[in-house]
């Protein structure tokens, strides 16, 4: 679980990430390949194969980060062929930290990324 927010930090479990915040299958991870605040497919599709319950992009503290129709896309491609039906969510980080702390609470997979500015 996010246990706290503040712009360029996530504090996770009781560990603190600077930067950028990837979730893959519940657990927190650095993630350095974010380098122009533009969202790729590449970044997010690695994550989609793992078919999580519930898939969040968050696009930072002001919603800056840009998430082109390319991921848009690749996210509808994604729900469609999943045997389960996913959820997605493009959000805010504050949006984000909600969602993916509910999910989790509830014991749902959670996949996730997060831009620590923007």
């Amino acid at each position: 679980m996010i246990d706290e927010y503040t712009y360029g930090c996530f504090k996770v479990d009781g560990k603190e990430f600077l930067g950028d915040l990837m979730i893959k299958n519940n657990v927190a991870h650095y993630w350095q390949n974010l380098n122009d605040r533009k969202l790729r497919v590449s970044h997010i599709s690695d994550l989609l194969k793992e078919n999580p319950e519930v898939f969040v992009i968050g696009t930072g503290a002001g919603g800056l980060l840009e998430v082109g129709k390319e991921i848009d896309e690749s996210i509808m491609d994604w729900k469609l062929n999943s045997k389960k039906k996913p959820i997605s969510h493009i959000v805010k980080n504050v949006e984000a930290i909600k969602i993916i702390n509910d999910a989790m609470e509830r014991g749902m997979n959670v996949s996730a990324v997060l831009a620590g500015g923007c």
